[in-house]
């Protein structure tokens, strides 16, 4: 059994770095995640696009503090259950071939059981090197 908080950050505005929108307040909650996970609609509702939202949000993140960049992330790519979102979702895997990526929808409850596995592999393994962190004495 292991415990963990997640905390749902609502939508990051372009600008939140220079304290645009919820800005500073938003992106303070941040800080304190040890694992990002990018909730990215893949269908590209409203004229979206996945990959501009996501190179918006890695931008503003780094912005706003580089360390940030260097945490841990994934992307759930939501919205599966609409149309283009296969579609979108093979140019994105093209375009971020190193990236994990697990395709989901929230309203159907598709891919939530693979997205709980992942965060919870990620919290053990976590939960394990904190141990040994904690475990070694100074100086080993």
């Amino acid at each position: 059994y292991q415990r963990a908080t997640v905390a749902d950050i609502p939508g990051l505005i372009e600008g939140a770095h220079r304290n645009l929108g919820l800005g500073h307040d938003f992106l303070r909650h941040i800080t304190r995640c040890r694992l990002l996970v990018f909730v990215l609609d893949m269908a590209g509702s409203e004229g979206r696009s996945p990959v501009a939202d996501l190179e918006s949000l890695r931008r503003e993140i780094d912005l706003y503090d580089p360390r940030l960049s260097q945490r841990p992330w994934f992307v759930a790519a939501n919205k599966m259950d609409l149309l283009p979102a296969e579609e979108n979702l093979r140019d994105f895997q093209k375009r971020f071939p190193q990236l994990t990526i697990v395709p989901i929808s929230a309203k159907e409850g598709r891919g939530i059981g693979e997205l709980e596995r992942l965060l919870k592999e990620w919290i053990n393994e976590e939960s394990e090197v904190l141990a040994t962190q904690s475990s070694a004495g100074p100086g080993d």
